[in-house]
């Protein structure tokens, strides 16, 4: 008997064996022929949810799943733009009260990826459960400007936050006051992309699992969990799809190097951050600037010559090359990127608010001069007595290239003692938050196309001001351009907080940042959106890329 049933056993465990190895050579059979694009983004990824997603990098599978009110795209230029995604349009109206209601009518032939039709309910559940308490997201404030969001976050009711679905067919919002990047930040966004209630209540792992209900151009073919994600076409997306990948696989390098092995071996199409050296590196921009923390608790940078004068001395150009090949001298705090809808036609904020931080080389050498005098005004006649202080910086290797490249020009220009001090992030956060620091070195970068995101963690007094500076005038900008409802009047502030804040060399942005990625010769139509979010849905393929 238990010879029959060891028998059995291995026949069961070889027939099982045959029908894995089966079908992972089905599995390789269907990618014979087909365009596969193979790309590396992010790390492993554990849950599709989006409302719960804080990995930048992991947008771009997101963006494939998933498709919100509104989409981006690029113009004949490239530049970024933003189209319309499951709404087809959208009516806005200005209410005599200060309101402003949003009605996106959505498309009657956006469907579900299992063939349900995507309804007006599945937004107005989706942006609820984003706000609820009870969900926990860390992406919540992206809805902020919709009325009854105070309400929601304080008490949890829900009924009186401004969404709701009429019909099928109409989504509305009413926001608290006008909302510059509503429509091309948070109406694209994947935090606020579409949730089908039943699917989401009726299955605790529906986040983990292949049978995730998308909404975009691809869905859930494989997820072999830490090493891959490849998605299909979404036969059922409204849109018929004769370009772009038939497959599109994420793959989970645990580091550069081995992505970097991969696409030598052929294995990969794109990599983000290939390791420095790398060949056929290109830029992407994004939408972050990398500054000089002074800490205005302390005995030497309370003193506002000397912040200027570390400031005059600090050659952005070296620097930002210290950052990365791609990243350009900063001109201002807020980065390029973000749209500034004072100007008839709306441009650049950047653009409108001009150059506030010395970027020129020709004028550098006046420049130290002149930081020389700021020195001997805050007490330190050519560096004599000046304590010897440490940079603190997040450890790795572009932040302390950045770090070793502003030390090394203040002890030369300044004649000062600066040495570097690379901690972990944690430890970071936690001293800059506390004030255990001199100076510091860190990346400021904001998830909506908003200035207040790069302006407004400077106000106040408390531990969320990481350069503890105390300025009622700025504090009082900051605070009217969160009052204000008119939209013209709100950026004006804004620009206006920013140049107080650099005027007071609170201070000092380096460079706005740009990352490198390896996209393989002969692919074409990958592009970035204006959050730098690389895009591989209309990528297409010359017949003699690998």
């Amino acid at each position: 008997m238990q010879l029959a049933k060891r028998l059995i056993a291995m026949i069961l465990s070889t027939l099982m064996l045959m029908s894995v190895l089966s079908g992972c050579a089905d599995r390789e059979e269907q990618e014979e022929g087909r365009f596969v694009l193979r790309a590396s983004v992010c790390r492993q990824i554990t849950s599709l949810d989006p409302a719960m997603n804080t990995d930048a990098r992991a947008e771009s599978v997101f963006r494939a799943l998933y498709e919100n009110l509104m989409r981006t795209g690029v113009d004949e230029e490239g530049k970024p733009v933003v189209l319309p995604g499951i709404a087809k349009g959208y009516e806005e109206t200005e209410n005599a009260d200060g309101t402003v209601e949003y009605a996106f009518t959505l498309r009657s032939s956006a469907r579900w990826s299992d063939g349900k039709r995507i309804r007006a309910r599945d937004f107005a559940y989706a942006w609820r459960r984003l706000v609820d308490p009870l969900t926990g997201s860390p992406n919540h404030d992206m809805l902020s400007m919709v009325q009854g969001y105070d309400i929601a976050r304080e008490t949890g009711d829900l009924t009186q936050f401004g969404v709701k679905a009429d019909g099928d067919s109409v989504f509305r919002v009413t926001l608290s006051a006008p909302c510059a990047y509503f429509l091309p930040e948070v109406c694209t966004a994947v935090a606020t992309m579409p949730l089908r209630s039943d699917a989401v209540q009726s299955d605790p792992e529906w986040t983990s699992t292949t049978s995730v209900l998308c909404s975009g151009p691809y869905r859930i073919g494989v997820w072999a969990k830490d090493e891959y994600i490849q998605l299909r076409r979404n036969s059922s997306y409204y849109e018929n799809r004769t370009s772009g990948p038939e497959l599109l696989r994420f793959v989970f390098a645990a580091d550069a190097e081995k992505a970097w092995a991969l696409y030598e071996d052929g294995k990969l199409d794109y990599v983000a951050s290939p390791p420095e050296g790398a060949e056929g590196i290109a830029y992407r921009p994004l939408r972050a600037t990398t500054c000089v923390f002074y800490n205005h608790m302390s005995d030497v940078f309370s003193n506002a010559h000397v912040r200027s004068a570390f400031d005059l001395t600090l050659s952005r150009a070296a620097v930002a090359a210290a950052a990365s090949a791609g990243a350009v001298s900063a001109t201002g705090l807020v980065p390029p990127g973000i749209v500034d809808v004072s100007a008839d036609a709306p441009e650049d904020f950047r653009t409108a608010g001009g150059t506030l931080c010395a970027v020129d080389p020709e004028g550098y050498e006046a420049r130290c001069l002149k930081s020389e005098t700021e020195l001997r005004n805050g007490g330190y006649w050519g560096g004599a007595g000046f304590p010897s202080v440490k940079c603190l910086y997040v450890a790795g290797d572009q932040a302390r290239a950045v770090a070793a490249a502003a030390v090394a020009v203040w002890n030369e220009k300044l004649r000062v003692s600066v040495t570097t001090e690379g901690v972990s992030r944690e430890e970071f956060d936690r001293r800059v938050r506390e004030g255990e620091y001199e100076l510091a070195i860190d990346t400021l970068s904001a998830r909506l196309g908003d200035p207040m995101e790069f302006l407004a963690p400077f106000a106040g007094t408390d531990g969320e001001n990481a350069l503890h500076y105390a300025s009622r005038p700025f504090d009082l900008l900051i605070g009217v351009t969160a009052s204000t409802q008119n939209a013209t009047a709100r950026t004006a502030f804004l620009h206006d907080a920013e140049a107080l804040l650099l005027g007071d060399t609170a201070l000092s942005p380096i460079c706005f940042g740009a990352e490198p990625y390896v996209l393989r010769d002969g692919i074409t139509g990958v592009y970035f959106d204006q959050r730098g979010n690389v895009c591989f849905t209309e990528a297409s393929r010359a017949e003699t890329a690998r």
